[in-house]
């Protein structure tokens, strides 16, 4: 069966949280409470000695282009999304929130990464369960919970798992696009 699958980029395809704390140990090292490795993209107040509005600063406005514009892609899903883009029956479209003044930003990278999406959405993270497409590939615990209310159930949204999202009881969890779409095909 032909269904439409809407893939989220950051946290998905680009390490935005990755290169976020990159910038930060680099230009606002007063911010590091304690060696981390890997930033709760959620719960930033907890991980930096700064406040979320001052973390927003830096990759909405000072460093977006860095983050956003030429982030660092996680290969294994850009070429696996790439493939399936061009070899499935399926239908595949971005589904991405992003700041209207930032949004040409993830178009340039999406770009740049050869990724060719049939159409690409920006919708708040509480929004994107209504955008119409079959299955939702994301890895936030805000939008699984939205997609879950919003549509009456989780049997859609497949979750990719990442620290942030543990505490979500997910009916389908999966480490990459290609076990994402393994999932879609088996329904």
């Amino acid at each position: 069966m032909k269904y439409i699958i809407g893939v989220d980029v950051d946290g998905i395809l680009r390490d935005f949280s990755g290169d976020l704390l990159n910038i930060i140990k680099k230009e606002y090292p007063q911010y590091i409470k304690y060696d981390i490795d890997v930033i709760d993209e959620w719960d930033m107040e907890r991980c930096f000695d700064a406040s979320k509005e001052d973390i927003q600063q830096i990759y909405w406005h000072e460093y977006c282009d860095e983050i956003m514009g030429n982030g660092t892609p996680f290969q294994e899903n850009v070429d696996q999304i790439k493939h399936h883009i061009e070899n499935d029956e399926h239908t595949y479209i971005c589904v991405t929130s992003q700041k209207k003044h930032a949004r040409h930003f993830t178009l340039k990278w999406l770009g740049q990464q050869g990724i060719n999406f049939n159409s690409v959405f920006f919708r708040k993270g509480k929004e994107k369960w209504l955008v119409e497409c079959d299955y939702l590939i994301d890895d936030s615990p805000e939008n699984w919970l939205h997609w879950k209310n919003g549509r009456g159930s989780d049997e859609n949204f497949i979750l990719i798992d990442t620290p942030h999202n543990q505490k979500v009881k997910s009916k389908h969890r999966v480490k990459s696009i290609s076990e994402a779409i393994e999932v879609i095909n088996e329904n």
